[in-house]
């Protein structure tokens, strides 16, 4: 009885400690994903750059292929806190900063808020593969 006693110690301590570990792994953001919008679907890849910072630039805009090339998200860099992205967004279509969020919501797939004062708006970004 006491050696299941320790051995359920043991487990429970070697389990609890491990755990933030897990809860502060960084997805992987660079690569390529699509924009899950029905009005304007384009193409982003999502870069690191020198400065420790991600960039996104569209790579494939079939409403409007001269934006191909645009840098859409600037400055990206990882907020412990929040466990998220945080950085600025200038739409291609509009003359404005825009603060960005972008939280992993799996492996696979991110979400995308920006906000300008009250004012905010959350897209899916899925990973093309």
């Amino acid at each position: 009885m006491a050696q299941s006693i320790i051995r359920t110690s043991i487990f429970s301590a070697c389990f609890f400690a491990g755990t933030p570990a897990f809860c502060q792994i960084k997805v992987n953001i660079t690569g390529n994903w699509k924009i899950e919008a029905k009005d304007k679907p384009a193409e982003i890849e999502i870069y690191p750059a020198k400065d420790d910072a991600y960039y996104g630039k569209i790579i494939n805009d079939n409403n409007v292929p001269s934006k191909n090339g645009t840098i859409v998200l600037k400055a990206l860099k990882y907020d412990k806190a929040d466990q998220a992205f945080k950085g600025t967004m200038r739409p291609p279509d509009a003359d404005v900063d825009l603060n960005v969020t972008v939280s992993p919501v799996d492996k696979d797939r991110l979400k995308m808020t920006a906000r300008k004062l009250l004012v905010s708006k959350t897209i899916y970004l899925t990973r093309i593969k």
